[in-house]
């Protein structure tokens, strides 16, 4: 069954770039992910705004300038599409503003886009996290602070970030009402956060007791759903390995790098500094602390009450 998406793009070719200081301006694009195995490329008949995608490059740069001479260079995927026209949107967790053509870069290999990439996982402000002086805010945890994980006791933060997000149609958080999965309070994530999930249909279909399900993927109709809003503040932390947590009382993941950090230069830099044995690596290579699931597979667990770990 195909899966949408909401996104923004700019109408730009960065391997073929306009004359500098052009005026761009971002538009709202719906995406179909046509048998929702997860990516956007130009197989399967996946589109972007309607328009059959004929190729896709991930990695791609595009640099602007706004008043004042400030300049913000956006990571992200272009999509050549049917009627020869190519988009670009950002995977880097960046909101696109109208500004002037500045600069582009463009890679050399195609690649999809990986519906992860559309955002990291991250922690909305206010989530309650386990700590080891009790439950704290998210936004209050520094480097160095220990937080209780579920597999390997009281770790060190290692590092953190926060970014402020449109959290509009695909990019809404998702809100789990309280006791939804056993939450103690209400939870807001971003969708493709991880949530654990256990059950006899893990074990039976996938092999594991516990699983790692994207919390877009556990929407009802009634008590996890999205929660638009104009913007949300999102907090990551990430340590020295992918780790779960508990989050208002829900083993749910840490940061997970993965490609992202492969898309944003600067992030992957900040990253690298911090891990050094992770240079020449690509971030796929770091494991994740259990097996995720993808949107397919999560359908074995539709017609029974979700069990968090």
């Amino acid at each position: 069954m195909p899966t949408t998406y909401t996104d923004q793009f700019y109408l730009i070719d960065p391997s073929s770039p306009p004359a500098k200081n052009t005026l761009l301006t971002f538009q709202n694009y719906t995406m179909t992910d046509q048998n929702d195995d997860g990516d956007l490329d130009s197989f399967d008949g996946d589109s972007v705004n309607g328009l059959d995608i004929t190729a896709s490059w991930p990695g791609d740069t595009v640099t602007i300038k706004l008043g004042g001479g400030v300049r913000i260079t956006y990571t992200g995927t272009t999509f050549n599409l049917s009627d020869g026209t190519a988009v670009f949107t950002p995977t880097d967790g960046q909101i696109l503003q109208d500004g002037r053509f500045f600069k582009a870069t463009d890679v050399a290999t195609e690649g999809p886009l990986l519906v992860g990439d559309l955002g990291p996982p991250c922690f909305a402000a206010g989530t309650l996290i386990e700590t080891e002086r009790g439950m704290t805010p998210v936004q209050d945890i520094e480097i160095g602070d220990l937080v209780r994980t579920l597999d390997n006791g009281l770790q060190p933060v290692r590092w953190r970030g926060k970014r402020a997000v449109a959290a509009l149609d695909e990019r809404a958080p998702i809100r789990f009402a309280k006791g939804a999965i056993g939450n103690s309070r209400e939870l807001l994530v971003s969708p493709q956060h991880k949530i654990l999930v256990s059950g006899w249909r893990a074990e039976v279909f996938f092999g594991e007791e516990e699983v790692l399900v994207a919390a877009v993927h556990l929407v009802n109709s009634d008590t996890i759903h999205r929660a638009p809003r104009r913007h949300v503040n999102y907090h990551h932390l990430m340590f020295d390995r992918h780790e779960i947590l508990l989050a208002e009382g829900i083993p749910t993941e840490s940061f997970y790098p993965g490609e992202y950090i492969l898309q944003d230069s600067d992030l992957n830099a900040e990253i690298m500094d911090l891990f050094p044995e992770m240079i020449g690596q690509a971030g796929p290579d770091w494991e994740t602390a259990r097996t995720v699931l993808r949107s397919k597979e999560v359908q074995v667990f539709c017609d029974e009450n979700v069990h968090v770990a």
